[in-house]
């Protein structure tokens, strides 16, 4: 790219996300999206957090360690001087663990959750996960951490860059198979969570469905009846009750033998009053509704570390020099691999590919603060370029290619991926620093 066009996208990116324009624009924007961005909060993330709550059990995961469960923020305000460094806001990440014990503890968390009469047999099936050094022998159970990590994060990271559908699945199908977790729990993530959602619109469902979207269910003999897309490629008509039977219960046909309870007709949870929500849907309801109320934070989260004389000048702008170096960096990757592709195959299509196939294992190794990529993190670079050239040979691209730009990229691969962090953090470090000190 010349240079003339690197100064146009540097100007670009300023003029969209950093001038006071920009930052008056997003946050009439924030106002304008409200309403579809609380329904679209309230249907993807109680589907998501509700099935993997339901998981956590038959896996024995506590809440605490879910994403995107645990994930969240408050807003903090920051001190005059913090201000004058173009500080606007600060976001502190919630502590779950913290404000709600019995989170971080399945026994606690069992008791504060479930009807006395049902805690005993919750109790029989969870066996905690070991902590090397500190659970005595036999106490706890140790899983592979990146087994571990795909199933509490990972696999609900990528149904939200892959459509719920095909593409989804396949993608559950290759990380199950590369990492040799056991057969059926790829299936079972897909069907619980297709239960969930498929429950969410064709049903009302105390918990889970949402006014004015969810339909009235459709009753047989007494049972709510939903459709619902297995797995296996299958529709069928779902039965269910209670909320917790579609987390946790065993449904024939649907659910894998061995990977659901025995559930009453009745609700397992514990519902204080006799009507009100358990406390782990009390938890989650509550944090729908902050994230809900804090959206026009964005604006100031989107133009965070940025002084109000930056606002006026791209040229002194910090953060778009920042944008600058990071777009050098992808450049300079993606002429590298243009450089490298074989004749039979140097088509814009196929290069596009290639670029985007290296791109992402400069980026998914390298990630400071976006929640279920942890699962590449803690791959060895061995186990990732294993998973990496199945992952892009699937999609078309040849195996000897891939391999020649892994291995050709290998001298400078770590370190862009140390640079990229480096940069990502280095005017926040930076504002901190001089906010201190003064």
């Amino acid at each position: 790219m010349s240079y003339s066009n690197q100064v146009l996208k540097k100007i670009k990116y300023f003029e969209k996300t950093l001038s006071k324009d920009a930052i008056y624009t997003t946050y009439v924007r924030s106002l304008d999206v409200a309403p579809l961005f609380a329904q679209y909060a309230w249907l993807q993330l109680s589907a998501f957090d509700l099935t993997e709550l339901g998981m956590g059990l038959l896996y024995n995961i506590l809440p605490v360690d879910f994403q995107p469960y645990n994930v969240d923020f408050t807003y903090v305000t920051p001190t005059p001087s913090e201000t004058l460094q173009g500080i606007w806001a600060k976001f502190e990440p919630v502590d779950f663990a913290k404000l709600y014990l019995w989170m971080a503890d399945f026994r606690e968390y069992v008791i504060e959750n479930f009807k006395e009469e049902f805690q005993p047999e919750i109790l029989i099936g969870v066996v905690p996960k070991a902590i090397y050094g500190v659970t005595p022998y036999g106490r706890g159970v140790y899983d592979p951490v990146v087994a571990r990590e795909f199933l509490r994060a990972t696999f609900w990271k990528l149904r939200l860059i892959r459509r719920p559908d095909i593409s989804w699945q396949k993608t559950l199908d290759e990380i199950a198979e590369y990492i040799h977790m056991v057969g059926v729990t790829d299936e079972h993530v897909f069907n619980r969570l297709m239960m969930i959602f498929s429950a969410q619109m064709f049903s009302f469902t105390l918990g889970l469905s949402l006014l004015g979207r969810s339909r009235l269910t459709e009753t047989v003999e007494g049972w709510g009846v939903v459709p619902i897309k297995t797995a296996e490629g299958e529709i069928c008509d779902l039965r269910f009750k209670t909320l917790d039977q579609l987390q946790m219960g065993f449904i024939l046909g649907v659910t894998p033998l061995g990977y659901g309870l025995l559930l009453p007709k009745q609700t397992i949870y514990k519902l204080p009053e006799g009507k009100k929500n358990p406390a782990i849907i009390k938890v989650l309801v509550e944090k729908i509704r902050g994230i809900v109320s804090r959206l026009t934070y964005v604006t100031w989260s989107y133009s965070n570390y940025n002084k109000a004389e930056e606002m006026l000048d791209p040229h002194k702008s910090e953060r778009t020099t920042q944008y600058h170096e990071l777009l050098s960096q992808r450049e300079f990757v993606e002429n590298w691999v243009a450089n490298r592709i074989p004749p039979d195959e140097a088509n814009p299509v196929k290069i596009r590919q290639y670029q985007n196939a290296v791109l992402q294992a400069v980026a998914w190794r390298a990630k400071r603060h976006a929640w279920g990529y942890g699962a590449w993190k803690y791959m060895s670079e061995e186990e990732f370029k294993g998973w990496w050239i199945k992952n892009w040979v699937r999609q078309g691209l040849n195996e000897a290619t891939l391999i020649a730009l892994y291995e050709g990229a290998q001298i400078w691969l770590k370190r862009l991926r140390e640079e990229k962090l480096s940069l990502g953090l280095k005017v926040k470090q930076q504002r901190l620093s001089l906010a201190l000190s003064t």
